[in-house]
């Protein structure tokens, strides 16, 4: 599979979850489809700093989009344009590019404060409550660390995973599924360009998803 095509499936999930959360609270399959995107999301994170050609533009595209979408998830999921004990996943990503890209600029001269600085943002990311929070930066320094060896990741990825769904719910543990189309990547962009498209439909779809529910409900 190609980049646009595990964005394109990443998306897809992510709509059926958030469908679900917002719609079906109680209805897991919409859940359990949706427990895929998340991985797919941090393991892009972890390939877009090989590939970026300017990496400050990339963590402040990131943040951007961060500040961009909180009102956006406050209202789809706790309906107040404010909502303080819980932060959006673009918040998370953001804290996890941070971190991979210490590792990858000075992991080699000053390894320790590398480790350190990862770490911060693991722990920031649970003081702040982003979304998936401290798992989810993890997540992306796992990806990162195996980006040699794929499978190795994703089965380190399998365990963590399995871990962190048995602390807060079955429903996570859906998310190892996420395995099967991170191997079958092949390393290629593929014909579309979801990059902006990406970043400007999660905030959208969540503005929408929020006003049908406001008319419907």
């Amino acid at each position: 599979m190609s980049r646009s095509q595990l964005k394109l499936l990443a998306m897809i999930t992510m709509l059926i979850d958030h469908i679900g959360a917002i719609f079906f609270p109680h209805v897991d399959p919409f859940r359990m489809v949706g427990r895929l995107a998340f991985p797919l999301f941090c393991f892009f994170i972890s390939e877009g700093l090989i590939y970026t050609s300017n990496l400050k533009k990339y963590l402040k595209r990131l943040f951007l989009f961060a500040l961009v979408s909180e009102v956006p998830y406050d209202l789809a999921f706790h309906g107040t344009v404010f909502f303080p004990k819980n932060q959006n996943v673009f918040f998370t990503l953001f804290l996890g590019l941070a971190a991979i890209s210490f590792l990858h600029t000075y992991f080699d001269e000053r390894p320790i404060s590398s480790f350190l600085f990862a770490g911060a943002c693991v722990l920031l990311a649970g003081a702040l409550h982003t979304d998936y929070g401290w798992f989810g930066v993890l997540v992306i320094i796992i990806f990162y660390c195996a980006r040699q060896y794929r499978t190795r990741g994703v089965i380190t990825f399998a365990f963590l995973n399995t871990g962190f769904g048995l602390m807060t719910g079955t429903l996570q543990l859906y998310a190892a599924a996420a395995a099967i189309p991170i191997v079958l990547y092949n390393g290629k962009k593929g014909k579309l360009n979801w990059k902006y498209f990406f970043y400007a439909f999660y905030p959208v779809h969540l503005l929408l998803l929020y006003f049908v529910h406001t008319v419907a409900f």
